[in-house]
């Protein structure tokens, strides 16, 4: 009989990018992807053209809906990202984890980049947009996890 695995970590990793930190106050919606590139995970989404699409980032802070959650059924070839035309899962309250764009502290604001939707802390300027109601709940460096926390209120258009 062959061994499937016969080895293992002391340790696992406490979290990976668009994994739901906490189920407290947690909401999310499901949009389809509009990006050609599609959406990775733990990235800010945006407003697409359709009703219910969604695109990578937001050309400004009105067009944010939320945080693409990690969907551990996706098949493993799409490399960690929703693809163009498929289902994507968005939370728009509750806490989690994504990969900081840049350093950030417990308490900071958050920003989202136009273009890419990652998320950090930078000052809010014409390719930044701040998220109401958002606030990093655990510090790291640039390139680190960390939870962020949103707080349900959408702006509006």
């Amino acid at each position: 009989m062959a061994v499937v695995q016969n080895s293992y970590s002391e340790t696992i990793r406490p979290a990976v990018a668009g994994m739901v930190a906490n189920l407290t106050n947690a909401d999310a919606d499901t949009r389809i992807v509009e990006t050609a590139a599609g959406i990775g995970f733990g990235l800010a989404v945006g407003q697409g053209a359709g009703a219910r699409g969604a695109v990578l980032g937001a050309a400004a802070a009105a067009g944010f809906v939320g945080i693409s959650i990690r969907d551990v059924v996706l098949d493993p070839s799409d490399g960690d990202t929703y693809q163009k035309g498929s289902t994507i899962v968005v939370l728009t309250e509750g806490d989690i984890w994504v990969v900081a764009g840049g350093a950030v502290a417990p308490g900071d604001n958050v920003v989202f980049e136009a273009a890419t939707g990652i998320l950090s802390s930078l000052p809010a300027d014409a390719t930044h947009f701040a998220i109401a109601g958002a606030r990093w709940m655990t510090g790291a460096a640039v390139g680190g996890l960390a939870v962020l926390r949103l707080g349900g209120a959408l702006p509006s258009a």
